[in-house]
């Protein structure tokens, strides 16, 4: 027995020391708003290549979004935990503060929205409507751009803001949460890095050309836990 622990501790550590990057949260701040009535969060984090060579992998860097939408996604993803038990609610925080409980807003402002998300809709019809396959052009060249390199040893750092309503009960559909202010909160950024899974988004060449690259990487990335304030 303990020579299969130390067999596992020390394949583990092989794991450990041959993962090509490293993601780590520098800080969480938090800052009320009067104007928006919401809570912003600010995070401040990096992927280092702990390697000696380049490495690339698919990845969209513009925004950070729920763990619970990222199937198949190549974005960063947040995870919440409460006392270190994860969170499967993904609306108790979101990338953008909502129109409603911004008091400047006016019923004019909102038209106006609506009025060009429905003017943008128009026109994606129209664009698909000319060429069938608009949609999986559109596909190709979105990965094809979230083409991420970092060269030996570099290292990149991102922030982004999250923000969170100050509603403590949040229900969608079967799911329900109420953020307990006496637990902790902590949040953790992870990399899901595919290949081969987006096969059906590339020509054939490309598909080819990314597969034979030795340094263009897949796996699974987390990063250390920072604590979230959801105090009041």
């Amino acid at each position: 027995m303990r020579i299969q622990h130390l067999l596992v501790f020390i394949a583990f550590s092989i794991s450990a020391q041959n993962k090509p990057l490293e993601i780590k949260i520098a800080y969480i701040n938090s800052q009320d708003s009067s104007e928006f009535l919401d809570r912003e969060f600010t995070i401040i984090y990096h992927i280092e290549n702990l390697t000696n060579r380049e490495v690339s992998f698919f990845l969209n860097t513009k925004s950070l979004i729920a763990s619970t939408f990222s199937s198949m996604q190549y974005k960063p993803t947040y995870l919440l935990f409460q006392d270190n038990n994860p969170i499967e609610v993904s609306q108790l925080i979101t990338p953008r503060r909502s129109p409603a409980r911004f008091i400047g807003s006016t019923q004019k402002a909102q038209t106006e929205l609506r009025n060009i998300n429905n003017d943008s809709i128009k026109l994606v019809i129209q664009k698909w409507k000319a060429d069938s396959l608009y949609f999986w052009k559109k596909k190709n060249k979105d990965l094809l751009k979230a083409i991420f390199t970092l060269k030996p040893k570099e290292i990149k750092q991102f922030t982004y803001k999250l923000y969170w309503n100050k509603i403590r009960y949040t229900k969608n559909e079967d799911l329900e949460y109420y953020l307990d202010e006496k637990s902790i909160y902590s949040l953790q950024i992870g990399l899901t890095l595919l290949k081969k899974e987006y096969g059906d988004r590339l020509y054939p060449t490309e598909l080819k050309a990314i597969l034979d690259n030795p340094n263009f990487i897949e796996g699974y990335f987390s990063s250390n836990k920072v604590e979230i304030n959801f105090k009041e």
